[in-house]
């Protein structure tokens, strides 16, 4: 027998671990006061902007196909467990860019 599960509730952790996984991106790039310091730092900024969309690309697939079903299971939250993982296990390497 399968089990029906909230939504909502799947859709706020995922969303909680995305918007922690953009601040962790996020903390590495240093605030710039010169515009020589901002030209320094602009590969950082460009290799950051990539990770960023490509992060949310990934949360963009997350919310259509949330946005399209209704039947929540085990396997669903299994999956998304996994994917939520990955995502913040993406970080860490991506963090070592800038």
């Amino acid at each position: 027998m399968k089990f029906i599960h909230s939504k909502n509730r799947l859709e706020s952790v995922s969303d909680a671990v995305f918007a922690f996984a953009a601040t962790l991106l996020v903390v590495n790039i240093g605030a710039n006061t010169t515009l020589t310091s901002f030209k320094e730092e602009l590969p950082n900024f460009i290799s950051f902007a990539v990770s960023f969309f490509v992060m949310m690309a990934i949360w963009k697939i997350h919310y259509n196909f949330f946005r399209r079903t209704n039947y929540i299971d085990n396997w669903i939250i299994t999956l998304n467990m996994i994917l939520l993982f990955t995502v913040l296990f993406y970080i860490f390497p991506i963090r070592s860019l800038f």
